[in-house]
């Protein structure tokens, strides 16, 4: 079965002991590219990172999947929208 299929979450929660590889690859390169930065990234760092344009229409999407990962525990996020790996 593939994540996203039949209600499976793509982003599942972490849990100790967990790795990257029940993340679909995309979330797995957006983990990697907050992991190498120098400090907390925002979404259109995340995007620029990705290749994607920096419009709203392609920022928008990448914020969410960064929500996604931190409500989940994969990131942490600081009070002004920025992101840290866990």
């Amino acid at each position: 079965m593939t994540p996203g299929a039949a209600g499976m979450r793509l982003v599942p929660e972490r849990v100790d002991g967990m790795g990257m590889e029940v993340l679909t690859s995309d979330y797995r390169r957006i983990k990697e590219i907050v992991a190498d930065a120098d400090g907390p990234v925002m979404a259109k760092d995340v995007a620029r990172a990705l290749g994607r344009e920096l419009t709203p229409a392609k920022v928008e999407p990448v914020r969410g999947q960064l929500r996604k990962l931190a409500d989940r525990g994969w990131l942490s996020r600081t009070g002004v929208g920025r992101y840290l790996p866990r």
